[in-house]
């Protein structure tokens, strides 16, 4: 194995692109370092909530930025700890040259395709006025393959901690209002396949989401894990 010099650390392979925010991370949020069952290293990213809604030229010299201080302190492939941060996908990973994972919504073809493509994929997102179309195409989603998204928005404690910056978490409501969007998702949709949490504050209860629905259940912590897994897979013999 070869070691490269020049750092004064090493072992974080995965580095976390997030925005400064007060709200409370619990395991399983990628903004949680304990969610991980290896070293991750977090760098904030600068950028505004408006930036990742509707992008902009700064946004994105700032999300390259950001990432190109993670691969300069050793890290082999970065994970985005908004879902938003999907509109620059191909941005950050061409300029950086490094793995980057701008959303779990990277997972919709691999998803897709898991299913037989065909049905539905569901998204669970945050909110869903600013999910926009770049932030799918950005992430591989093409008219083939049929989407059913719910908004977060609308249910109050995950609009009051998220949305609004609550202090207060209690992750067993947060649990059932995560259930209920999956659930609604799966009421309106009888063709369903398989569901992705967009927001990586939701998957934390992606075990509760897939046991009510009986699905699989996608979200940013089964990025960053398919991602570290393909720079780092395990040595059988």
């Amino acid at each position: 194995m070869k070691i490269e010099k020049g750092r004064s650390y090493y072992g974080q392979d995965i580095g976390i692109l997030v925005n400064a925010s007060e709200s409370p991370r619990v395991p399983g949020d990628a903004g949680h370092a304990g969610s991980f069952g290896y070293q991750v290293r977090y760098q904030i990213t600068g950028t505004s909530f408006g930036d990742l809604v509707e992008g902009s030229a700064e946004a994105r010299e700032k999300l390259i930025r950001a990432a190109q201080k993670l691969k300069t302190a050793g890290c082999r492939g970065i994970v985005a700890d908004c879902g938003l941060m999907s509109r620059y996908q191909n941005d950050v990973a061409r300029e950086v040259g490094i793995p980057f994972v701008g959303a779990s919504l990277i997972q919709i073809p691999i998803a897709w395709h898991m299913v037989g493509c065909c049905g539905t994929i569901g998204i669970v997102t945050g909110h869903s006025d600013f999910l926009k179309e770049d932030h799918l195409r950005s992430s591989g989603w093409n008219e083939n393959i049929k989407l059913a998204i719910e908004g977060m928005q609308t249910r109050s404690h995950f609009n009051e901690i998220v949305i609004r910056g609550g202090m207060n978490l209690d992750p067993a409501r947060m649990s059932a209002e995560v259930v209920d969007a999956a659930l609604t998702l799966q009421q309106n949709e009888p063709a369903l396949k398989a569901i992705i949490l967009e927001c990586s504050n939701l998957a934390t209860y992606s075990r509760a989401a897939a046991e009510a629905t009986g699905l699989p259940v996608f979200d940013t912590m089964s990025a960053a894990n398919l991602l570290q897994y393909g720079l780092c897979p395990p040595a059988y013999i």
